[in-house]
């Protein structure tokens, strides 16, 4: 019974272990994923995060930051100070159409700032600062207040009296209580005390609360990894009640909302009838204290700081200096909401956000009220959406890497990262949905890795072996097909049928004996080569070099259907070569070479042979002996190839067209019945020169002589 390497069985082994290895690898590599999305939303939702949540939150935010920053950024920026009316009006209409309408309340929020420029005129006036007199606020009331302003939220903490006395609180006081629509500032913040944490609520100096409209915090959601602001607070749990951050309690009273429907809308977690996208952030935990409990919403930024129009307050104390009239004051306020903060480096008001270093907290009281006046709001894209997008991205990139191999994949897996970033975009732009994109980048990554491991260790090890081991053997086609099998399967002796080709050449003892060694060297290895590259054309295996002799083997290790047609067409081949080379020889004035080819079909035994310390793989048994004999009895027939009869059946039957000529039976040693031997003229039209004498070019007939 034959023993023979079952490939498509094989194949179907390593095919079934390729797709259950590529379901661990893209499950494993997807919950990698979808645990970072848990954490990330378990911080938005103000949960404790679990272990990795360092360096997942910064890689977030380092790619969020990317993203956000491609991301609005082509948004006009405000007209200079006192614009025409044809300049006011096209930026208010781009402002209308640009991403969907987002940003169409910039112009009507405007920024007051206490810049360094009002510094300096502050003391060229004789003016203190800081702190600044608050008679100089109730001063810029009055003027806001006759400019036609809607409302004034002052972004400045003022909790204690007056350093300037009681009369220059009243000056304020006075000014807001005829305006009667300023916002004061608060703050919420937790104190640890001998017994424990104690919630502190700090509002404004109560004469000044007294005549405010309303208060807001002015705490910032800060992330804790980085120190940045990525969400602008809504408001804070305090005493069962949402107490509004300054932003949300200015943009309610500039729609004419009063506190308590404000209140009402925010325990329904609602702004102007739309629900908000809420994200809650814990300030101030520690152990034992859970901290307070902060409402945000993500920031959709409009650009880098100064995207809101902003005036400086030495402009309006002093506009006869600036060149501005009441009517002027009254094109920039009127029916505006106006925030009042310091920008100023003294003031130190800055922070880091994901589009600049030193973004004015004043203006993000100013993003969070544009954002709630427009009620487009930044949302993070639904979880299981997003759960599902990464699985398909991980499966995509691990079946490129098991189909393209790693090196080949890689470019493509950047794409497909790059793409990812391009999704996130574009849902940023049209949708205004939050694609987290470090889950994604990591899942690839990991997905990468462990596809390549896999490939590295458990197929390309493999291959890499039996390439080391066989590579000198066979040819490559057959090389590739023979590395699904093991190398148990391909060493270990077995019979097989296969046809083994024996060349030799005629007169090279002869030779070697007149040259040189190293010319008689450089002659054989050039010989060699070229007959190695037309038996692996055939797919035929190089078994050994024997002196100047070649064995070549069809049909092992790898099955051959064909291989009795493979070794005639490939000895037609090499005798076409030879009588090139043998040109070649003649023209640099060399000795001519003739090669005789046998080539015999039958049983053979083929695999490792030799002692434990050393074996080759090699076949042995009466097929070779045969294939040797009729090597050397074209001395006999004067003939450069001959093949024993079951050759030629086998090759005929295998579809070969032969041109060959029957020598008769003839008696090989070793052998007690004769067979007959044919003499091979040429194999699919293919003729070598000797054919010609037999075989007309008139007819141009193929028939067996």
């Amino acid at each position: 019974m034959k023993a023979v390497i079952d490939l498509q069985e094989r194949q179907r082994r390593m095919r079934r272990r390729n797709f259950y290895s590529f379901g661990v690898i893209v499950l494993f590599s997807a919950i990698v994923g979808w645990n970072y999305l848990d954490n990330l939303f378990r911080f938005y939702s103000g949960h404790p995060l679990r272990a990795l949540s360092a360096w997942q939150l910064t890689l977030h935010a380092l790619f969020y930051d990317l993203c956000l920053r491609l991301h609005g950024f082509a948004q006009p920026q405000p007209p200079p100070l006192l614009p025409d009316v044809a300049t006011e009006r096209r930026w208010r209409e781009r402002l209308k159409k640009w991403a969907d309408g987002s940003f169409r309340h910039l112009p009507d929020i405007v920024i007051v700032a206490i810049d360094d420029q009002t510094v300096r005129s502050l003391k060229q006036s004789g003016i203190p600062y800081p702190p600044m007199p608050r008679a100089v606020y109730g001063e810029l009331v009055k003027r806001l207040h006759r400019a036609g302003a809607k409302v004034i939220a002052f972004d400045l903490h003022m909790n204690l009296p007056s350093p300037f006395g009681e009369s220059d609180d009243q000056a304020f006081q006075k000014a807001m209580a005829e305006f009667k629509r300023v916002i004061l500032a608060c703050r919420l913040f937790s104190e640890r005390h001998s017994g424990g944490f104690a919630t502190i609520y700090e509002g404004p100096h109560q004469p000044l609360a007294e005549n405010a409209v309303g208060l807001g915090l002015i705490e910032m959601t800060v992330d804790p990894w980085d120190r940045a602001i990525r969400s602008a607070t809504v408001a804070a749990l305090y005493r069962d009640e949402w107490l509004p951050s300054l932003g949300t309690m200015a943009a309610a009273l500039w729609l004419g909302k009063s506190e308590e429907q404000l209140q009402r809308e925010l325990t329904q977690g609602r702004f102007n009838g739309v629900p908000l996208p809420l994200v809650f952030y814990r300030i101030g935990a520690e152990e034992n204290f859970e901290g307070l409990l902060f409402a945000a919403l993500p920031l959709n930024f409009a650009g880098p700081e100064k995207a809101f129009r902003h005036i400086s307050l030495e402009a309006i104390l002093f506009p006869e200096r600036n060149g501005l009239t009441e009517k002027d004051l009254r094109r920039l306020f009127a029916g505006k909401l106006v925030f009042v903060g310091d920008t100023s480096e003294l003031g130190k008001d800055t922070f880091l956000t994901p589009v600049s270093v030193g973004f004015p907290g004043v203006e993000v009281h100013a993003t969070l009220a544009q954002m709630l006046l427009s009620g487009k709001f930044l949302r993070l894209a639904p979880r299981l959406w997003t759960q599902i997008l990464l699985l398909l991205f991980v499966a995509l990139a691990t079946a490129l890497v098991f189909w393209l191999r790693p090196l080949r994949a890689f470019p493509l897996l950047l794409l497909l990262a790059l793409s990812v970033f391009a999704i996130a975009l574009k849902l940023l732009d049209a949708w205004l949905l939050i694609l987290p994109i470090a889950p994604f980048l990591v899942s690839l990554a990991v997905a990468f890795v462990l596809a390549t491991t896999y490939l590295q260790f458990a197929v390309e090890r493999h291959a890499r072996h039996i390439r080391q081991r066989f590579g000198r053997f066979v040819a490559p086609s057959v090389l590739e097909a023979i590395i699904v099998a093991s190398e148990d399967e391909l060493t270990r002796p077995r019979r097989m049928e296969a046809t083994v080709l024996f060349t030799d050449l005629k007169g090279f003892t002869t030779i070697s004996e007149e040259r040189p060694p190293e010319e008689v060297a450089e002659l054989l290895n050039e010989h060699f080569e070229i007959m190695t590259e037309i038996i692996d054309r055939h797919a035929g295996t190089v078994s050994k070099f024997i002196g100047d002799a070649i064995m070549a083997l069809f049909g092992v290790p790898v099955p051959q259907p064909d291989h009795a047609a493979r070794a005639v067409r490939c000895a037609v081949e090499m005798q076409k070569a030879m009588d090139e080379f043998r040109q070649r020889l003649s023209q640099r004035q060399l000795p001519e070479l003739f090669m005789r080819i046998g080539i015999h079909t039958g049983e053979l035994v083929f695999g490792a042979i030799g002692s434990k310390r050393q074996s080759d793989l090699t076949v042995i048994g009466d097929t070779v002996n045969v294939a040797s004999r009729l090597e050397g009895m074209n001395k006999e027939f004067g003939s450069r190839i001959l093949i024993s009869e079951t050759t030629y059946e086998a090759a005929q039957a295998a579809g070969a067209r032969l041109i060959a000529e029957s020598v008769g039976e003839v008696t090989v040693r070793g052998r007690a019945r004769p067979m007959r031997v044919y003499k091979v003229l040429g194999v699919d039209g293919v003729l070598l020169p000797e054919a010609t004498t037999v075989v007309g070019h008139a007819t141009g007939q193929k028939a067996v002589l």
